[in-house]
């Protein structure tokens, strides 16, 4: 082989070594713009949600009402739905990148969900790590609120917290035998499809969280 050909060979090398380095530089940039991006569209949500839901208190306290208490609960179960949503959608995104897993942020999202786990190119410690930061990030959102809202309006903060807790109790209905099985061996996949099915055929997975959520409220009532 010529010295030609080795120096060919070379510059070829470098040369593609070089274009995957701005591939991956241009991947970079286009994913933290779009998370730049959901994190302010999140941020408006967040904000403004809790803004109208403190505002309740002023209302109650200026002129309580049978009008100021229905919207109060709405206001607390809107608010936390809400902020239970992005929370646990935010929660898996910590997770997924604190292992380093590849999850780049998507370009159309629905709803609260904004980006894409690459189960083929994870691995099965990565998927819980995933996992774990969805339900993890719903008990700290019940634990905020319950320290750090205010409870002027007893029935927006009754309302609110236990929207919180409900989400937070579908969610490890749903999450946790996802987590053990896969982490004793299960395909990640396959499992939250089947997850999935069974869930359909459970009707009480959905009142597990709203029974609990009934009974929060009625335990913050009573002690407000």
């Amino acid at each position: 082989m010529s010295d030609q050909t080795l120096s060919s060979d070379a510059v070829t090398e470098t040369n593609n070594v070089a274009s995957s380095d701005v591939d991956h530089a241009a991947r970079k940039a286009r994913d933290f713009q779009r998370l730049r991006n959901v994190a302010f569209s999140h941020a408006q949500y967040v904000v403004g949600g809790l803004l109208l839901w403190g505002a309740s208190a002023v209302w109650l306290a200026e002129s309580p009402g049978m009008l100021i208490t229905v919207l109060s609960l709405a206001a607390g179960y809107i608010v936390g739905t809400m902020l239970g949503g992005i929370g646990h959608e935010w929660g898996h995104f910590t997770g997924a990148r604190l292992s380093g897993s590849v999850s780049p942020v998507s370009k159309e999202r629905k709803g609260f969900f904004f980006f894409n786990f690459k189960m083929e190119g994870n691995s099965r410690a990565q998927f819980l790590a995933m996992s774990v930061g969805g339900p993890t990030a719903n008990w700290l959102l019940v634990l905020v609120a319950l320290v750090a809202l205010p409870a002027a309006n007893p029935y927006a903060y009754a309302a609110i917290v236990a929207t919180l807790t409900g989400i937070a109790v579908n969610v490890c209905v749903f999450e946790f035998p996802v987590i053990f099985d896969v982490s004793n061996g299960a395909d990640p996949r396959q499992t939250i499809d089947q997850r999935l099915i069974d869930v359909a055929k459970t009707p009480w997975y959905q009142n597990a969280g709203m029974l609990t959520g009934l009974v929060v409220a009625a335990l913050l009532l009573a002690i407000l």
